[in-house]
């Protein structure tokens, strides 16, 4: 995909995510090149020859802002600013992540108001260009006053030092410039500041989590139309005509999805009659789903579409604006028209992102919880109707079934995992610690939040894993039964002859009452023993990796390739094949 960055034009998510994935050639447009340049020369001509004081031009830093630096040593004082806050620690975020950021930064900076040289956004390019990716450590930033830790990490990458990762070896950034034939740039005026003061190392995992958090929405509902079926339910609960009334865009988006991804299936006709199913309504596990999951899908979209309009929004200080033509102020009228006014401001502050980006982990939770009652609910006798204790295959003899497990722990796993994301939960961003002797006495603490939400994916991604699992073992359970277990009503005349007994029994010293219930089995032709053609393409891949339990077996390594698989997002490209993700009518 070819980008170019226009100062004047925004970018969109598809273009962030190709070049997060190394997919995007990115240029800057030379109208750009050439206004940035212009407003450049002003800022120079006002700083260096007026002696205007400015913060982050010929001032220090922080609370050092009232310490003159003379115009000798203007470039020495970015370096040194990059240097000094380059002190994050912690494993290395992860490459997708570094090419979003640096994308980021480039579009922040393209825009105009930063009064920096076309030189820097380019050599930003350059860097994405030969894929020259400074390591980032994932800690020490609490989001406020800019990511300044992280962005000072790649900031050294711009400048040819630190460390990089080129082609898949981690190296000195001076040899992966020679190898790649990149000049270190020398930073001017502002260029440090213009580079560490924004949040895009917060920004670019909330990208990251939110288009994974999509495909795991997605996967969800495919698993839930899946476990509708084998759990024999019904697909009313997501009829488009029902939602209309209480019109939730999510719940109305995600039942859209489920009511679809539940047509045609032979399972469900078997049972269509309620006489059959004998139930009047389904639990709330799957009841329910598309009004939890589409609370979810709310909360991811309307995080992703705050970081979209940070992608395109100006985030370092100070600024500079345009002095309106009709201006009076005595302190422009020397300069009006030949520069621009120096704003000191607060967009680098990381809170209307962190608020956001804790919507993930909500989501998260809720996903989890939905899942892990629907784990539960498979390895249940009592309520899996006829799958049997613990999914064991019904071909065992009952000698086999006593010393069998089978499916019976990854419910486990599941309680702990959900339990893991919702420990993860802390909300980071309600718990202020003031900075910089108390000159930054407000920080979001968000791109704390935003790693540990990062590093909750995996774990969600497992729960999928392990329902997707159930769902396999329970849909091949379905295939060999021969009948359709059903609770059937008690007749009239039944039901007195049970009141007589009861009530002889109540006679007796140590009374107890008799519950009895009648169920019977309804014969199910082999070829309506089976998903809808989605459900039995999905069942059909993840065969390959999961294959049925028909005895204990180890089976770690395969949830964890089953997650893998779902992480991939391969189940939503099939089941794209028979419904369009994208609309809803």
């Amino acid at each position: 995909m070819k980008i170019e960055l226009h100062h004047l034009k925004e970018i969109s998510l598809e273009q962030v995510n190709a070049v997060s994935r190394g997919k995007g050639k990115v240029t800057l447009s030379k109208a750009t090149g050439k206004e940035l340049d212009k407003r450049r020369k002003q800022l120079e001509t006002f700083i260096e020859e007026q002696g205007f004081p400015a913060y982050g031009f010929n001032r220090g830093f922080g609370h050092n802002v009232d310490l003159e630096v003379s115009n000798d040593h203007l470039s020495k004082l970015q370096e040194n600013l990059i240097v000094s806050h380059a002190v994050g620690l912690g494993d290395m975020v992860r490459p997708e992540i570094v090419r979003m950021m640096i994308l980021l930064r480039a579009q922040s900076l393209c825009r105009g108001f930063s009064g920096i040289r076309s030189i820097l956004v380019k050599q930003l390019l350059k860097l994405l260009e030969h894929d020259v990716l400074p390591l980032i450590p994932e800690l020490g930033s609490v989001g406020a006053s800019g990511d300044l830790a992280p962005l000072s990490h790649l900031a050294l990458g711009v400048m040819g030092q630190g460390k990089v990762l080129y082609r898949g070896k981690i190296m000195k950034a001076q040899t992966a410039f020679k190898k790649a034939g990149i000049e270190p740039l020398q930073l001017a005026m502002k260029e440090g500041l213009a580079l560490n003061n924004g949040i895009q190392f917060m920004t670019a995992i909330g990208l990251y989590c939110c288009l994974k958090m999509q495909t795991y929405l997605k996967t969800a509902c495919i698993q839930t139309a899946m476990t509708a079926q084998v759990m024999l339910s019904t697909e009313t609960p997501f009829r488009k005509d029902l939602h209309e009334l209480r019109p939730h865009p999510g719940a109305k988006k995600t039942a859209d999805w489920i009511f679809k991804l539940m047509q045609d299936s032979p399972l469900r006709e078997a049972h269509r009659e309620y006489h059959i199913d004998g139930e009047i309504q389904d639990p709330y596990n799957i009841r329910c789903a598309a009004q939890i999951l589409g609370s979810c899908s709310e909360l991811v979209d309307e995080c992703l579409n705050t970081l979209l309009r940070e992608v395109n929004s100006v985030t370092d200080n100070p600024l500079v604006l345009p002095v309106p033509e009709d201006s009076k102020e005595k302190s422009y009228q020397k300069y009006l028209n030949q520069y621009v006014d120096i704003v000191s401001g607060g967009h680098f502050h990381g809170m209307p992102v962190a608020t956001r980006i804790y919507n993930l982990i909500q989501a998260m939770g809720i996903m989890a919880g939905l899942t892990n009652q629907r784990c539960a609910r498979f390895v249940d006798d009592n309520r899996n109707k006829g799958l049997g204790r613990d999914l064991k295959w019904p071909e065992m003899s009952d000698e086999l079934k006593a010393i069998s497990s089978a499916m019976m722990m990854p419910e486990y796993s599941s309680a702990a995992l959900a339990n893991a994301i919702w420990g993860e939960a802390m909300p980071s961003h309600l718990f202020n610690i003031s900075t910089n002797t108390g000159q930054e006495d407000h920080v979001s603490m968000g791109a704390g939040l935003a790693v540990r939400i990062m590093k909750s994916l995996p774990k969600l991604s497992y729960i999928l894993a392990i329902e997707m699992a159930y769902i396999s073992q329970a849909a091949a359970i379905r295939k060999r039964l021969e009948y359709i277990p059903s609770k059937v009503s008690v007749s009239q005349g039944i039901r007195e002859r049970f009141k007589k007994i009861e009530k002889n029994l109540g006679d007796i010293t140590n009374p107890f009452s008799l519950d009895i219930q009648l169920k019977e089995k309804y014969a199910v032709d082999p070829s309506l023993r089976k998903l809808n053609p989605v459900g039995e393409s999905i069942l059909s891949e993840v065969s390959g990796i999961f294959p049925i339990v028909k005895k204990d077996r180890v089976m770690s390594d395969e949830l964890q390739n089953l997650a893998e698989l779902i992480s991939s997002g391969k189940l939503v490209e099939l089941a794209s094949k028979y419904v369009d993700f994208e609309e809803v009518s």
